[in-house]
C-alpha cells in the first residue's frame, strides 16, 4: 500500500526551528515526503504536481490558504499546523473543505505555563524587588510583605484555556491556594485544574498575591484588565501578563506601577511590542520586561514538531486527534 504524499508548507528558517531532524525522519516514515519545505507561489506556479499531497506541516509563517491555494491542493485532507494559533492561516474557503485541522497549542502552553509558574515563585518571594533593593544597600529579606510558597498565600489565573488550567495544574502541586476567573468555564473545568472559582476580577485582585493573565486575545477581551483592577492589589503583590499586550490597559497599568512602588509586574507582552526598548514600562524599576519569550523558543520549539508528528500518526491510524481546530472551537486555542 502506497504511503500518502506530505509537504511542509513553511519557510526554511522556521521549519528548522519547529521540525528537528528525527521528526523529519519520522514523517518521511510514515508519508512520502522529500523533506523540503514548499511556498505557496510553488504550489500556484505548478499545481499539477501537487495534486496527490493529502497532508500539510506547518508552522509559524504558513500562508492563508486561500481559495486558488485550495484548489491546487484537490486531495488535501489534513493540515497539521506546528503552532499555536492558526488565525493566519485558515479561511472561509478552508473550511469550506472540511480539512482535519490540527495545532500544536497545546505544546506551545508548556513554556508559557513554566515561565509563569516560575514567575509566581519570584513574585511570592519578592525576589526582584528585593534584588533591586538589596543593591542600593538594603537588606529586606526579612519584610512581612513577602508572602512565600505556602499555605495561605494566594495565586489568581485569569482565563482557563490551554495555558491557563496548565499553571493551575503546575501550581496545584505547590503549597498554595489557586484562584480562577473565567466566566465561560464550566465548574468541571475548576475542579479538574484543581483551582477555586472567584466570580469577579475585582475579588480575584483583592485577594490574590499574585495574578497571572492568560486571556485570549479577542475584540471583547481588549483593555480587560484596568488600572482599578491594579489598585485592588494587597501590598506587595505582583501581576504577571504572557499573554497579549492589548488585552491590559497600559497607560491606566504604568500609572498604578508609579503610583504604587510596593506593586511588582512581570511583563512579557505589549501593546506596540516594535517598542520594546522605548516602551513606558522600560524605565519602572518595579517591572521586569521581556520581549515575549515566554511561549516556545530554541529547543521548546520542537515540541511542537512533535505534537504534528503524533497528529499525523494518529489521522494515519484512523485514531482521533489531540487538538482539532474547528471555525467553532478556535477562538478558545489560548
Amino acid at each position: 500500500m502506497s504511503k500518502s504524499r506530505s509537504l511542509f508548507l513553511l519557510n526554511d528558517v522556521n521549519f528548522r526551528h519547529i521540525y528537528s531532524p528525527s521528526d523529519v525522519a519520522k514523517i518521511q516514515d510514515l508519508t512520502t515526503n522529500d523533506g523540503l519545505t514548499t511556498s505557496a507561489e510553488e504550489i500556484l506556479s505548478d499545481p499539477q504536481a501537487y495534486q496527490d499531497v493529502e497532508i500539510i506541516f506547518s508552522g509559524w509563517s504558513v500562508p492563508k490558504m486561500e481559495a486558488d491555494l485550495l484548489n491546487a491542493l484537490p486531495n488535501l485532507k489534513a493540515f497539521f499546523y506546528g503552532a499555536g494559533s492558526v488565525r493566519n492561516l485558515v479561511t472561509d474557503a478552508f473550511w469550506k473543505r472540511d480539512i482535519l485541522l490540527t495545532s500544536a497549542y497545546k505544546a506551545n502552553a508548556v513554556p508559557v505555563a513554566e515561565f509563569t509558574v516560575a514567575s509566581v515563585i519570584f513574585g511570592l518571594k519578592q525576589a526582584w524587588t528585593c534584588n533591586r533593593i538589596l543593591k542600593s544597600g538594603v537588606d529586606r529579606s526579612d519584610s512581612p510583605n513577602i508572602a512565600g510558597v505556602y499555605f495561605g498565600s494566594k495565586v489568581g489565573v485569569i482565563s482557563l484555556g490551554a495555558i491557563g488550567q496548565l499553571v493551575c495544574e503546575k501550581l496545584h502541586h505547590l503549597d498554595l491556594d489557586v484562584l480562577a476567573y473565567d466566566p465561560f468555564a464550566d465548574s468541571s473545568v475548576f475542579e479538574r485544574c484543581g483551582a477555586q472559582k472567584v466570580d469577579s476580577l475585582d475579588a480575584l485582585f483583592a485577594e490574590c498575591d499574585v495574578v497571572s493573565l492568560h486571556a485570549p486575545w479577542l475584540p471583547q477581551t481588549e483593555d480587560l484588565i484596568r488600572g482599578e483592577h491594579l489598585r485592588q492589589f494587597k501590598e506587595g503583590a505582583t501581576f504577571i501578563n504572557t499573554s497579549r499586550g492589548a488585552i491590559v490597559h497600559e497607560q491606566e497599568m504604568v500609572e498604578v506601577l508609579q503610583e504604587r512602588p510596593d506593586l511588582f509586574a512581570v511583563i512579557d507582552v505589549i501593546q506596540d511590542e516594535s517598542t520594546y526598548h522605548c516602551a513606558a514600562l522600560t524605565g519602572l524599576p518595579n517591572v521586569f520586561l521581556t520581549p515575549h519569550i515566554a511561549g516556545s523558543k530554541g529547543r521548546e520549539c520542537h515540541r511542537m514538531g512533535a505534537m504534528a508528528v503524533e497528529e499525523c500518526r494518529r489521522y494515519l491510524s484512523g485514531e482521533p486527534p489531540i487538538t482539532p481546530v474547528t471555525e467553532a472551537n478556535m477562538a478558545l486555542m489560548a
